[in-house]
């Protein structure tokens, strides 16, 4: 019972990661082309990365939900057919309400499916962080140059240096 379970569970999950593979696929061919289109607005570019890598993403999440909720089905872990996608994304994002009830006869599919959406979920913070360290660089301003407070500029022209450190306590 167990074995049959974990071969499925097992399974599901590769398939999953597959579609997550494909998501990041997707973003990396997706993010060079509109790059130099945008080079002159790199906080719109760092936008446009965003969006479009969460709209990906959650696709590919949704896609995720849908083919444990095949399982689901499948398996009649669920009464109605219709709430076999609600059931999934509840044990996808390890909410766990307790609100749908699946047979004791599998007991492993749900868990399983809440560690392939733990996973899946790392997977997509991971992707945000690179789309985010891609483009910050460019984002940020540069550095202000400090410049010297008048009297600092009369005291080194006058004494040829510069003048004695301001202590402050």
């Amino acid at each position: 019972m167990y074995f049959g379970e974990t071969i499925i569970g097992i399974t599901v999950m590769l398939v999953v990661m597959l579609v997550h593979l494909m998501a990041t696929y997707i973003l990396i061919d997706n993010t060079d082309p509109y790059e130099t289109l945008l080079s002159q607005h790199p906080r719109l570019r760092l936008m446009v990365a965003l969006v479009l890598a969460n709209v990906v993403l959650l696709g590919a999440h949704l896609v995720e939900v849908g083919i444990w909720a095949v399982v689901y089905a499948a398996k009649g872990l669920v009464v109605h057919h219709e709430d076999a996608y609600y059931s999934a994304f509840v044990n996808y994002t390890a909410l766990g309400y307790g609100d749908s009830l699946q047979e004791t006869s599998t007991r492993l599919i749900g868990p399983m499916t809440a560690g392939s959406g733990i996973m899946m979920f790392g997977w997509t913070t991971a992707l945000l962080f690179y789309v985010i360290q891609r483009h910050l660089p460019e984002v940020r301003r540069p550095k202000r140059v400090r410049r010297a407070p008048a009297h600092e500029e009369a005291v080194q022209e006058a004494t040829g240096g510069e003048s004695s450190p301001i202590v402050r306590s």
